[in-house]
């Protein structure tokens, strides 16, 4: 019997928004801002209930080139946008945006760093003004014309299913591999950031494998193919390891998985371990 698992489409969010995950909206076509402080909003639309799997991910930063940030219209603007790719080579773009706000009387670029890496938008209706941080969730929600997949290189995958818990529950109460990679980040100086890809697998119409069981399986076999070392140290051999779940696996009668992950939208995701960036990857795994 083979068994197909899909990772379902993936959802960005930052590792300063984790432990507001509750707080987001749990309906697609609900929406939900969070005031962070008087010019600095964080802004939830979807469903954003029932994540198990997620991926810690390290990719560029975004610069604003300074002095390029032009508007372009009551609801639009511009600005040239400096970042590097996987093979550490630079670029820059002149990237234009919708803007996240209404109606926007002016836009800057301003530092939440030590470089311009945000926007500040004017508004006319008397409000304070609100900023931005140019990061990856504001790249690809708001550009309108990247010719380019900014590649993720997964560094970290876990997942969380047993006793209801949920991705966001784990990574929101201090998650050591989280802090390790932010930490060796910050010890590098690296032009980089970290951002955590979410995933809602499905469950399967199956009384012989559970739905925490799926993703567990899910989990090591994303493990085994990227092989995100050193963070992950279980399931780099499945399944040719001699686990509780290759034996579940077994006793169901599986000898082969098909594996399907998605990466978020304009975005690419590959390892260290020879996975080249791609939007989707598609493996087999044979159970021995």
């Amino acid at each position: 019997m083979a068994l197909c698992l899909l990772s379902g489409p993936a959802t960005v969010v930052q590792p300063r928004s984790i432990g507001l995950l509750d707080l987001a909206p749990t309906r697609d076509d609900e929406l939900y801002v969070h005031q962070l402080n008087k010019d600095h909003r964080l802004f939830f639309h979807g469903d954003f209930s029932g994540f198990h799997t997620y991926c810690l991910v390290t990719h560029t930063k975004f610069k604003i080139i300074e002095g390029s940030v032009i508007q372009t219209g009551h609801d639009k603007f511009q600005a040239k946008i400096y970042y590097e790719l996987e093979n550490g080579k630079s670029s820059t773009k002149v990237v234009g945006f919708n803007s996240p706000i209404l109606p926007m009387r002016s836009v800057s670029a301003c530092k939440y760093g030590r470089d311009l890496d945000s926007f500040e938008l004017d508004l006319f209706n008397g409000y304070s003004s609100q900023k931005y941080i140019c990061d990856l969730s504001f790249m690809i929600s708001y550009a309108t014309n990247l010719d380019f997949l900014i590649p993720l290189e997964i560094e970290y995958i876990g997942m969380a299913a047993k006793n209801g818990r949920t991705a966001q529950e784990r990574l929101g109460e201090g998650h050591k591999k989280l802090q390790s990679v932010l930490a060796e980040l910050n010890d590098r100086d690296l032009f980089r950031s970290v951002s955590i890809v979410l995933y809602k697998p499905g469950e399967l119409d199956s009384k012989d494998i559970t739905f925490p069981e799926v993703v567990e399986t899910l989990e090591a076999s994303l493990i085994q193919y990227f092989k995100p070392k050193p963070l992950n140290k279980e399931h780099l051999d499945f399944p040719n390891n001699k686990t509780k779940l290759t034996s579940k696996l077994k006793c169901a009668g599986v000898n082969q998985i098909i594996t399907h992950i998605e990466s978020p939208q304009q975005t690419s995701i590959y390892s260290n371990h020879k996975r080249q960036p791609l939007k989707e990857h598609t493996f087999f795994v044979n159970v021995p």
